[in-house]
């Protein structure tokens, strides 16, 4: 919670109630696992005086986000930037990293044309929200057709449309700074979705089989400048190819072996300023 801020100095209190002093010559070190937490704006209408209050409390934050006194893992701006996908496919071809070609169009067979049939569609923004209902609905990766996506307004809540890649296995690898784990899982029986499969998200195991493509995720996370990033990769017949990073993913469903890992690795970030 904040306290006082100047120009000179911010004054907050921590979790815990316990205070903290940034200035700028007293440099500390942090994580920005998440900006706020589920459901922080819900039911809070544009130009209404609860939005009025918010935009106040989030020019705040911006603020004290990007004091001097603070270097984070994974700065404000690298982290809004790198969880567009579209910024990722580009800095991953700058690097010359294998991605499937992608495509926004609001015409099906001209995407039909370019990527062949099926192709696979994606979220372009969040892939997940609150239904009508309260429940919360996830919108998973699938194959279409031109024709099954007929008379459909593409672009009223724009998607990304790729090329179908047939996986032999998924990667999910974890960065911090320069350090690279990868957990690997049989692509064989799971839909092109693995998420959509329970039990594939307790099947990934640990895996050295891959330090060309950890080296190459290690690049695009420094390129991108987020410290930490959880990258999806999919490997066919023609190698791997990177397929989404997430400056703030999720791991800890990974083997313990190496999660432990992860975390260690971070707190020493972390305890080092």
């Amino acid at each position: 919670m904040l306290q006082k801020m100047t120009l000179d100095e911010c004054m907050l209190d921590d979790l815990a109630g316990e205070p903290v002093h940034l200035t700028p010559e007293g440099p500390v070190r942090g994580w920005l696992r998440r900006l706020a937490p589920a459901g922080w704006d819900r039911d809070v209408v544009l130009g209404s005086k609860s939005a009025a209050r918010m935009a106040a409390r989030m020019t705040a934050l911006a603020a004290v986000l990007r004091q001097p006194g603070i270097q984070w893992l994974c700065g404000v701006d690298a982290l809004f930037a790198a969880e567009n996908k579209i910024v990722q496919y580009q800095a991953a071809r700058s690097l010359g990293l294998r991605t499937p070609t992608t495509v926004i169009s609001g015409d099906p067979a001209a995407l039909a044309a370019e990527l062949g049939e099926p192709f696979v569609i994606k979220p372009l923004g969040p892939g997940n929200f609150t239904g009508a209902n309260g429940r919360e609905e996830v919108i998973y990766t699938q194959t279409v057709t031109a024709a099954q996506l007929a008379g459909v307004n593409l672009l009223d809540a724009p998607f990304l449309a790729q090329e179908l890649l047939t996986a032999k296995a998924h990667l999910r690898i974890v960065t911090v700074t320069d350090r690279a784990w990868t957990a690997e899982l049989g692509a064989d029986g799971l839909p092109l979705d693995w998420r959509q499969a329970s039990r594939a998200h307790h099947s990934f195991a640990a895996s050295d089989r891959w330090p060309a493509v950890e080296h190459d995720a290690i690049r695009l996370a420094q390129h991108l400048a987020t410290g930490i990033s959880c990258q999806d990769w999919i490997v066919d017949d023609f190698g791997a190819a990177f397929i989404d990073l997430n400056p703030g993913g999720q791991w800890l469903f990974l083997p313990g072996v190496l999660t432990s890992q992860v975390a260690d690795h971070l707190a020493s970030w972390l305890r080092s300023a």
